[in-house]
């Protein structure tokens, strides 16, 4: 989960982005760019978006097959090849005085090579943006673009969609913004966990895993079969890592049996948080850390439903209470952020004016960076770290 600044082609394609890029530029990117680059977005954000809805366009043309077919296929249409190494291409929407068109240079003719070489697609019905006609594919044998699933994740009711209060469901592109959010805090927080025993309580799918499989063991427990199996089949080449059915608050583990426990995005669907805390205690070794994630009863948005007198939706919990808890299991906080804080929902009744603005990709990281600066006293939600004595 850290940027190759080690590896010269993704070093110096980071560089030539940093010295360009205005404050204002829209830039989407294979994943670990924005480690380096912390605007960059995923090629998720690029599903039903043609080229010209971002500035900068990064390609890796071993990799072409996680760009959006659709997408890729407009790309040399609406973008001008500016940059490109052995390994990437970085494409420009409105290229600066200066930038020479690389279309005709070895490294590009690769990306088209790579390109047209890419399997035929399903067939499957895609929902493409409005507008001018789709732009003709790169090769003939190219293939509409299948929907993409969502982003894996519970549904966050107290994430609202655009135009609508809190209560409401989120948006896929605040979801994954948010699903990222938790990704870098979770580099943050434990790192690639070298040699631990790590447990991840509530695993679903096992979305953690590769970014933990330098863990010397990666144990993930759920009440929920279907995504435990998902799981397994998803990781199945992983042997430090298990998938087992279990109750977060009757653990079937010894005492301090895991380095680093984790519960993130779960805790409001437990119907006993103390007791699943007081497990996680249990089975944490001596110094042992524990990563933990709630929706906050304290944010903006719900202190302005109950200061009006509104219904406030779904479970959350204050700063102070989980503190609280976490000290009553034995555990000490030693850390703790705040995660997103968006503008339209954070007072009531604004939504209908702002919500358009909610899906945006700027706005979206707005309300991350926001979040962070609000701390975990008035965001969203809040990520906490705990070791234990």
């Amino acid at each position: 989960m850290s940027f190759p600044s080690d590896d010269q082609a993704w070093a110096e394609t980071a560089e030539f982005l940093r010295a360009r890029l205005a404050a204002a530029d829209r830039m989407v990117a294979p994943d670990l760019f924005r480690w380096a680059i912390p605007r960059a977005q995923r090629f998720l954000a690029a599903r039903g978006v043609e080229p010209r809805g971002f500035e900068w366009v990064v390609t890796h043309k071993g990799e072409l097959d996680l760009v959006p077919r659709f997408f890729l296929d407009a790309l040399p249409k609406q973008a001008v090849p500016v940059f490109a190494n052995p390994v990437f291409v970085v494409w420009s929407t409105a290229p600066a005085p200066g930038l020479e068109d690389l279309t005709d240079t070895d490294h590009v003719r690769a990306f088209f090579v790579n390109a047209e070489s890419l399997p035929p697609e399903s067939t499957q019905v895609a929902t493409q943006p409005a507008g001018p006609p789709a732009t003709p594919p790169l090769g003939a044998s190219r293939g509409v673009a299948p929907v993409e699933a969502p982003p894996e994740g519970p549904s966050r009711p107290w994430l609202p969609s655009p135009g609508q209060a809190p209560g409401a469901i989120p948006g896929k592109a605040r979801e994954r913004a948010f699903q990222e959010e938790l990704d870098r805090l979770a580099e943050d927080y434990i790192g690639p966990a070298r040699g631990e025993a790590v447990l991840d309580i509530g695993c679903g799918g096992g979305r953690f895993v590769t970014a933990l499989e330098q863990a010397g063991s990666l144990t993930g427990i759920d009440i929920d079969e279907a995504a435990l199996a998902r799981a397994r089949a998803r990781h199945a080449g992983v042997a430090q890592a298990s998938f087992v059915r279990m109750d977060a608050a009757r653990l079937g583990f010894p005492d301090a049996s895991f380095d680093t426990v984790m519960m993130l995005d779960m805790v409001d669907t437990l119907p006993n948080l103390p007791a699943a805390l007081a497990e996680a205690a249990r089975v944490l070794a001596r110094g042992g850390r524990l990563m933990v994630t709630a929706p906050n009863r304290d944010s903006l948005p719900l202190r302005a439903l109950r200061r009006l007198g509104l219904p406030v939706p779904g479970r959350a919990f204050s700063v102070q209470e989980l503190t609280g808890m976490l000290r009553a299991a034995g555990l000490t906080v030693t850390r703790s952020d705040g995660l997103f804080l968006s503008h339209a929902w954070a007072l009531p009744g604004a939504t209908g004016t702002l919500g358009p603005l909610e899906e945006d990709p700027e706005f979206v990281e707005a309300a991350r960076i926001l979040g962070r600066r609000a701390g975990p006293d008035y965001a969203l939600a809040f990520c906490l770290l705990a070791r234990k004595g």
